[in-house]
């Protein structure tokens, strides 16, 4: 291993948009940006004639860095270390100061502690930042882009669509959103949100496992893939729509799907004309089309649109992510009408794995018998109790 001098030490978030800017999924930024390419970005909002809303640099926290980066010179190659390992290398083209406020007031649209991205990022940067040559290893990217590549090749797909989810939890409106979508495209690609930090709902292979049993047995296998995407820091503020449009029309997507209640969805007045950011993101050639809001409506008693309701809100159950959850950490299976029981089975095995025995006594007491002896999981028991409520009286 080279010397302490010569090493940089960067997080799995960093490596991962390092790799995502080198198999070009940031297009036109492909490299680490210098002092002025730097500068004029953050000005005007702009990389090459294209829109991209803040540079695009790698100054990464702690006095080890700083020293490494303060005694770096022209051509020395760092190597570049992730969780104790060597991940990659950096030939050093220049080194230049940085302001941490500016940038994540460019990221997040505030500096205001009590963001839940501000104070994270703030820890993460340091003072410096680097640019030059890098190689990483992280090949994740390059294999999706070759397998998205291939589909579109075997369907000749035109129309690719894209949805950006984060599953936390994957509920019926979603399932609505992935059905629409398909009738509209030849191919749609989901991108599962995956986190670097957990924020204690639920982890990203449960997540992961949630939507992917959906697909398997209620959607046409030939006609979607489901990525996993990198939620780096770069993701987390008021430029998520145009960051979300750059890495979906780089991965072949030719329309991006969001709900109207995108949390990067604004709207501004400019010399007395609403604009809205959709108008914005025109010259990035991918088309958005948003999705008006999905309701349980009791009258209707279906799933419905709210722009398609003749009743009021009144009768509307909404699809709250937070609440949904909120029944989960008290061990309550959701209402059919929010989740679909085999998902929100999935879910409660996750959450409370140390019930399965008293699960196990309980199923056998109260379930009926194939006669087949099979090994006991605990979504046995949820789907079982959730089939058990379904069940009506016959007097």
């Amino acid at each position: 291993m080279e010397t302490p001098n010569k090493l940089l030490y960067i997080d799995r978030e960093a490596v991962a948009t390092l790799a995502m800017a080198r198999d070009g999924l940031l297009q036109p930024v492909t490299k680490l940006m210098n002092k002025q390419e730097s500068e004029e970005v953050n000005k005007t909002g702009f990389y090459k004639d294209s829109i991209f809303p803040f540079s695009f640099i790698l100054s990464p926290a702690g006095k080890r860095n700083n020293a490494v980066l303060k005694n770096a010179k022209e051509g020395d190659t760092l190597t570049l270390i992730c969780e104790n390992k060597e991940c990659g290398t950096l030939i050093v083209d220049s080194v230049f100061e940085i302001n941490k406020d500016e940038r994540i007031q460019k990221i997040y649209g505030t500096n205001n502690p009590e963001h839940p991205g501000v104070k994270d990022t703030y820890k993460r940067l340091g003072n410096l930042a680097v640019c030059g040559e890098y190689t990483v290893e992280f090949d994740d990217i390059k294999n999706n882009i070759k397998k998205i590549n291939k589909t579109i090749t075997n369907l000749e797909a035109k129309n690719v669509s894209s949805i950006i989810l984060s599953g936390k939890p994957f509920h019926r409106v979603h399932e609505r959103l992935i059905r629409t979508a398909l009738v509209k495209c030849d191919l749609l690609i989901i991108f599962l949100q995956k986190p670097y930090h957990d924020d204690g709902r639920l982890s990203y292979k449960v997540r992961y496992e949630t939507l992917k049993y959906f697909l398997d047995n209620f959607i046409p296998k030939d006609r979607v893939i489901l990525l996993p995407l990198e939620n780096t820091y770069i993701f987390g503020g008021l430029n998520e729509l145009t960051l979300n449009s750059i890495v979906s029309k780089n991965y072949g997507a030719t329309k991006l799907i969001i709900g109207q209640n995108h949390a990067g969805l604004g709207a501004y007045w400019d010399h007395n004309e609403f604009i809205s950011i959709v108008d914005t993101l025109e010259t990035l050639n991918i088309k958005i089309e948003i999705m008006s809001e999905f309701v349980y409506c009791d009258k209707c008693t279906t799933l419905v649109s709210t722009n398609a309701c003749p009743h009021g809100s009144h009768h509307h159950v909404k699809y709250h992510n937070e609440s949904i959850m909120e029944l989960f950490r008290l061990g309550i299976i959701p209402p059919a009408i929010l989740m679909r029981k085999e998902v929100s089975a999935i879910i409660l095995s996750e959450l409370y794995p140390s019930r399965k025995a008293t699960l196990k006594k309980i199923y056998q007491n109260l379930s009926t018998s194939s006669g087949v002896i099979d090994e006991f999981k605990c979504e046995d028991f949820y789907d079982g109790l959730m089939h058990l409520y379904q069940t009506s009286s016959l007097t």
